[in-house]
């Protein structure tokens, strides 16, 4: 169980209407409480002048974008360094009106309620292989 999901208050989440043209990439949409999401996206782009079978295959572990941690929040350093945050709910209700979205893509998120914990990440490595040409000298 997530620690604190004991004073996770649930609500009820309301919305007048929701249209999404398009939602990809591991997105999520979610209507109501969620304690917790984890959202991920590892993309390789290879956009060649010659085929893809005569040029060989792109592989992940060739670049280090993939194999870096994700940065983390420093840990506090002292009492001082904590964020105190007090919070009041006067309905509980999480009232929306109308959303139009034309795109979600790429470990993205849209949430209409309360979300304790989120975690997303999206690396994407566009390469472009095209020969060189030099400008022909005067």
């Amino acid at each position: 169980m997530l620690q604190g999901a004991a004073d996770f208050k649930v609500r009820v989440s309301e919305l007048g209407s929701l249209e999404i043209i398009s939602i990809a990439g591991s997105s999520i949409v979610q209507l109501g409480d969620r304690a917790e999401l984890n959202a991920s996206v590892r993309g390789l782009s290879v956009q060649r002048e010659i085929n893809h079978e005569d040029a060989g295959d792109a592989y992940f572990e060739s670049y280090s974008i993939f194999d870096k941690p994700l940065p983390a929040f420093p840990a506090p350093s002292s009492e001082d360094d904590y964020l105190f945050m007090r919070k009041q709910n006067k309905n509980q209700r999480i009232s929306v009106g109308c959303i139009y979205v034309i795109a979600v893509s790429s470990a993205a998120s849209i949430l209409i309620g309360n979300g304790m914990k989120t975690t997303a990440e999206s690396r994407i490595k566009h390469i472009r292989q095209f020969a060189e040409y030099s400008s022909p000298t005067p």
